[in-house]
């Protein structure tokens, strides 16, 4: 009786299994083809949402538009002035609209994962990378960083693509592996990146079990990004999606009359200190502690760093997805650096080391490591400023456009 009973059982767990399995590549594309009509990607992809980071829907659809630039960075986007790329390129005046990928804490392990789970969709398209200098610091991305930004959804679909060598995919997994608070609530998706591990073992009914396991909580996974995904987009005004897609917007002024007017805002915002610091940052964060800070960081080193190898993860997946990025290294503050003795040498040699890395491998970079003591360049101590902004946005401009008409 028992045993009679046992069959019937199974089969209806193995459909269930199947049908989520089935269901969640499919919610995914429902959402792309009816939510995310025209201009609704564009919109979003200024919001910084996590929805857009830590999913996938939304960031293969903008790949998948002619009109849209990703751009991965960390916390250089919450940086915002009328010269921020989601504002000076609202509208899509000279073409395109930027979609930004990350948020405070979004490092290069982040991005690698995050490219390892897009796969194909990232074949051939062009994307911009902002590196930032005080990731490379000894110890690296810190756990809370990572478990902040850490997608599950992007982890599983890592391991079930069959596209990225087995080598990536191994360097990846031993650095994931290296945030076990990340995985607390994720015990099944530990147990099976551990187990990817052991490639010498004969496959077993324990490793097909967890396996069958992993694929069903990546497809619930990827439902809920659809659920996600439709909630935003629900958010978005359709009335003023289609006035962005219907109307030509007015042209921008000249590279150098909006470098002008961002060193005229820059300067008006930067009346309190010395060091070209946004004035409000500087009484709130700086001027408190300004005597403690004098020669604090003269023993501080931006080599070695674990981040270097996550770059190179970067980098891997870059050349196996045979995608088309630009790389962007944007400087510190030179003034505040040298007052807190801060080496030069180890900053300027960072900037070459991380260039000479990204053209070994053939890839496009702007290195803006020579304006660090450019005036309103940055607005606090690392982050784009005014002026900063504008040059980004005029080299994002030249590279999605370069090319065209050749």
């Amino acid at each position: 009786m028992i045993r009679s009973r046992l069959g019937p059982m199974l089969i209806a767990v193995l459909l269930f299994a199947v049908t989520i399995v089935w269901m969640g590549p499919l919610t995914q594309q429902v959402v792309g083809l009816f939510w995310l009509k025209q201009g609704v990607t564009q919109t979003i992809g200024g919001s910084q949402t996590p929805v857009s980071f830590q999913g996938t829907i939304l960031q293969e659809k903008a790949l998948q538009s002619q009109d849209i630039l990703p751009v991965y960075g960390s916390s250089e986007f919450s940086a915002v002035s009328e010269f921020h790329p989601s504002l000076l390129f609202e509208g899509k005046p000279t073409g395109f609209a930027p979609f930004l990928v990350g948020r405070g804490g979004t490092q290069d392990i982040i991005h690698a994962l995050n490219m390892a789970a897009l796969g194909e969709s990232l074949r051939g398209k062009k994307i911009a990378v902002i590196l930032s200098a005080q990731w490379f610091t000894p110890e690296g991305i810190s756990p809370a960083y990572f478990k902040q930004n850490f997608s599950p959804l992007h982890a599983y679909r890592m391991v079930f693509n069959s596209s990225l060598s087995a080598e990536t995919k191994t360097s990846l997994i031993n650095r994931l592996l290296d945030f076990p608070e990340a995985f607390e609530e994720q015990p099944t998706l530990h147990a099976f990146l551990k187990q990817h591990l052991l490639t010498s073992q004969k496959p077993s009914f324990g490793s097909l079990r967890l396996a069958v396991r992993g694929r069903v909580e990546m497809a619930a996974l990827e439902a809920q990004d659809a659920l996600k995904t439709i909630a935003y987009a629900r958010l978005i005004n359709p009335k003023s999606v289609s006035i962005n897609a219907a109307v030509t917007a007015p042209p921008l002024a000249s590279w150098q009359e909006l470098k002008e007017k961002a060193t005229r805002q820059g300067e008006k915002m930067t009346q309190n200190n010395r060091f070209g610091i946004l004035d409000q940052y500087y009484s709130e964060n700086i001027q408190p502690k300004l005597a403690e800070n004098r020669n604090s960081s003269s023993h501080s080193e931006l080599y070695p760093s674990p981040e270097y190898q996550d770059l190179e993860l970067v980098l891997n997946l870059l050349q196996e997805t045979k995608a088309q990025p630009m790389f962007i290294i944007v400087p510190v503050n030179g003034t505040w650096y040298d007052y807190t003795g801060f080496s030069i040498e180890e900053r300027k040699a960072y900037y070459l080391r991380a260039e000479k890395m990204i053209k070994d491998r053939g890839f496009v970079v702007a290195n803006f490591g020579n304006h660090e003591y450019d005036s309103y360049f940055l607005q606090d101590t690392m982050h784009l400023g005014w002026k900063g902004w504008v040059n980004i946005d005029e080299i994002l401009d030249g590279f999605y456009h370069e090319g065209e008409g050749t």
